[in-house]
């Protein structure tokens, strides 16, 4: 090889490492970008972990909330109907008892 063959050459592989340098700083940076992304999906995921635990434990909050006013209606329903059932049995036994005195 003469030398202006090994200058040609050399010049060669010198654009060629300049090119693999600057393709590979590139890489770098489609690198960090693509490790930003993966910790910020781990973060959403997390959070949507929470999200839903606190989603579960506010459906059961809600579904306590909306039976209150249905547990109290029923409440007071029963306490009605044995008052009118204690009413009727009293007035059924003071008029027995009272055809008894007679």
């Amino acid at each position: 090889m003469t030398g202006e063959e090994i200058a040609v050459t050399l010049t060669r592989h010198e654009d060629k490492i300049k090119s693999l340098e600057h393709r590979m700083r590139d890489c770098e940076c489609e690198n960090e970008s693509i490790r930003k992304i993966a910790l910020s999906v781990n973060k959403l995921a997390v959070n949507m972990e929470h999200m839903l635990t606190e989603q579960k434990e506010q459906g059961k909050r809600l579904n306590a909330l909306e039976r209150a006013p249905a547990e109290g209606y029923r409440h007071l329903k029963d306490t009605l109907v044995k008052c009118v059932i204690s009413s009727v049995v009293g007035a059924l036994i003071g008029a027995v008892m009272t055809l008894v005195v007679k």
